[in-house]
């Protein structure tokens, strides 16, 4: 056989050997940067992964919180509205004060102008008591010191009731400074039967204004019933 037919032969196969093996490298390469990219991508799926993870956990932390805050501000809300509902009624009861303070004060009012009436009224009567005639002087001072006789331990009549005005459940007696002060109490009687029981406020030479003591109010005070120093 021709020598040059088998060179030619053989540079052909060394050729395609070589191709062969040139393919074969850049495969492994191909393959080698498949597998560092294939690595790559898992370990970026790990990490995107975690921060799913992540991103959920503090999601679920974020729910829960709200829903603590929502729980919460429920909760405020209904306190404010109890708050609110107690201060509506403390202002009612404030204002029910208000009035009940100001119908006080008119009702103080009108006793102190019927008090200060009550002084023109004593004034007067001891002006006719001193314009009177000694006789009839003499007639007011005996009857002032007129004594029982039912009995040794019953205390004596000291005075008795010159002017009754019972809307404002006060009434005046002929006993003067000399015999009570301010702040004494009184019984009043009527044929030896006790009516009641009244406290001194106003005080004069010769007269004094006493209140009625409701728990001790039995019956309808008149001119003349007896009056007791307690």
């Amino acid at each position: 056989m021709n020598p040059e037919f088998f060179t030619k032969k053989r540079a052909l196969i060394a050729g395609i050997g070589l191709v062969v093996v040139i393919g074969t490298i850049r495969m492994l390469m191909a393959h080698h940067q498949l597998t560092q990219r294939y690595q790559a991508a898992l370990a970026t799926q790990r990490q995107l992964e975690q921060q799913v993870s992540d991103l959920w956990a503090d999601r679920e932390r974020m729910a829960t919180s709200l829903q603590e805050e929502q729980q919460r501000g429920q909760q405020l809300t209904d306190a404010l509205s109890a708050k609110d509902q107690e201060l509506q009624r403390t202002v009612e009861r404030l204002a029910q004060e208000g009035q009940t303070v100001h119908q006080l004060e008119e009702k103080l009012t009108a006793m102190q102008r019927q008090f200060n009436l009550l002084q023109g009224e004593l004034a007067v009567t001891l002006d006719d008591q001193h314009a009177a005639a000694p006789s009839d002087r003499q007639a007011v001072q005996l009857e002032r010191v007129i004594v029982t006789q039912t009995g040794a331990s019953e205390p004596p009549l000291q005075g008795r009731v010159v002017s009754v005005h019972s809307e404002w459940q006060f009434v005046v007696i002929n006993l003067g400074w000399d015999v009570v002060k301010v702040g004494d109490e009184v019984s009043i009687y009527r044929n030896d039967q006790m009516l009641g029981k009244a406290r001194v406020e106003r005080v004069q030479e010769q007269v004094s204004a006493v209140t009625l003591l409701p728990d001790w109010s039995k019956a309808e005070i008149q001119v003349d019933d007896a009056v007791r120093l307690l």
